[in-house]
């Protein structure tokens, strides 16, 4: 629900007049890039005071409800799903504070992750392969917490499993869709496919890998998948 009204976009015209850029204080070591944490972007909100707007987050089970107010009355709101990578407390406060930083610079405008216009894909060298970059890291909600020696058997048996040769450029998007937007883990998924006769996605061509992300998004394929773990 919101009650949008012109004193509140004059009041946003005005604030992303100022272009907001948070200070990029974070590390991403799986993309080795920098980004605004939460405080960054809070700090940069603030100064959206000056134009009489004000935010307001909640946390309302796995949602974070963020309202944008003028002093006028007039405000719009949005919902944010909050996605665990653990099934933990501490895996769930970390997919409350990365979905308030989104929804915080979504809805504000504020510019808070890297855009260099892809000048380091095309000018840099490619980064040195780690041992781990074979590896999918933990996305969505497992169905049980594994034991280090259960993940580490997982691991192994990906990094002896054949790759294709998209696979190193793709892993970070298909691992991030998996997790944040369809909420299944890279190893359920993998045991999934391969009921259905089908190569773990790292084996797979980037089209065969979006026409698993493809069916998944339906009703009849995310159907299959929740059948079949609710056997396991």
């Amino acid at each position: 629900m919101s009650n949008p009204g012109p004193e509140l976009f004059k009041a946003i015209a005005a604030f992303q007049a100022t272009k907001p850029k948070a200070a990029m204080d974070g590390k991403n070591p799986h993309f080795r890039s920098r980004y605004a944490t939460l405080e960054s972007v809070t700090d940069t909100a603030r100064q959206a005071t000056k134009h009489g707007l004000s935010v307001i987050q909640l946390v309302n089970g796995d949602e974070v409800i963020t309202m944008l107010c003028h002093e006028s009355g007039e405000y719009v709101q949005s919902c944010t799903r909050v996605m665990a990578s653990k099934q933990n407390a501490h895996g769930y406060g970390s997919g409350i504070t990365y979905a308030r930083r989104y929804a915080l610079a979504s809805i504000l405008g504020i510019v808070a992750d890297p855009d260099d216009d892809g000048n380091a894909a095309v000018n840099s060298p490619p980064p040195k392969k780690e041992a781990f970059d074979d590896v999918p890291f933990d996305g969505g909600v497992q169905a049980k917490v594994r034991t280090p020696e259960e993940t580490a058997q997982l691991e192994e048996e990906e990094r002896k499993g054949k790759h294709h040769p998209s696979w190193q450029e793709d892993r970070g998007r298909f691992c991030a869709i998996i997790s944040m937007e369809l909420d299944i883990d890279y190893y359920d998924l993998c045991k999934f496919l391969n009921t259905k006769g089908r190569p773990r996605p790292s084996g797979m061509s980037n089209d065969d890998r979006r026409k698993v992300l493809a069916n998944l998004r339906t009703e009849a394929g995310r159907n299959g998948f929740n059948s079949w773990k609710k056997e396991q």
